[in-house]
């Protein structure tokens, strides 16, 4: 019997196996590139795949900052700081919540009119306050759009006082009149309102309420 050495001898010597060995050799290391760079292409996929979403949401959570500026002579705009809830003056809620007792409560005969009205309070009113429910309550019993093509109710806001850091009274006038100019009737109401700052972060939310002031509650009585 042949022994061991003889035996790798001839296959060592074998044309065949030598050529098996050679075209394992040649064509195994490129199959195993190949699968090393399917392997990279795969995961630098996963990459660009990651890094797309990753783009995508930091695009949609860009805020925008209000900045208080200030003119010089010149007429150039210096950036002096970013607006917060906190500096908000208090002649700008007292401002406000007049506003938006007046636009709550006047009616107008021209409809057009009106809307722009009932939008300023709707967009100062948060959703799902106590707030949004009580001025949808009050315009569904006195729909301002059906009143005026009867009457038309003038307001004078006369004060709006600060009770808390948070509350404010106000007290204001309406007057009643036929779409003729006749007066029907004079009243005085008081109403306690809830105002809450909430900095802008959108150009939307910067449109709609640049001072980021809302209502968040109010109760109305009138004065006897």
């Amino acid at each position: 019997m042949k022994d061991a050495k003889e035996m790798d001898h001839i296959v060592d010597t074998n044309p065949f196996s030598v050529g098996r060995t050679e075209y394992a050799d040649r064509y195994g290391h490129l199959s195993k590139n190949a699968a090393q760079w399917r392997r990279i292409s795969l995961a630098l996929l996963i990459c660009c795949v990651a890094c797309v979403f990753a783009v995508i949401y930091a695009a949609g959570r860009i805020t925008v900052v209000p900045y208080v500026i200030q003119v010089d002579e010149h007429g150039y705009e210096i950036a002096i700081e970013p607006v917060s809830a906190s500096k908000v003056d208090a002649r700008l809620i007292i401002s406000h919540i007049g506003r938006y007792v007046w636009n709550m409560r006047t009616v107008f005969n021209d409809p057009e009119a009106q809307l722009h009205l009932m939008n300023f309070v709707y967009n100062s009113t948060p959703v799902n306050t106590a707030a949004e429910k009580k001025y949808q309550e009050h315009f569904n019993e006195n729909n301002p759009i059906v009143i005026g093509e009867t009457e038309t109710v003038s307001v004078t806001v006369n004060s709006v006082l600060s009770m808390s850091p948070e509350s404010w009274q106000a007290e204001w006038t309406e007057e009643r009149y036929t779409v003729g100019g006749n007066r029907v009737s004079t009243k005085r109401y008081r109403g306690i309102f809830t105002a809450a700052v909430v900095t802008p972060r959108t150009m939307q939310e910067i449109i709609i309420n640049p001072l980021g002031i809302f209502i968040t509650d109010f109760n109305i009585s009138e004065v006897i």
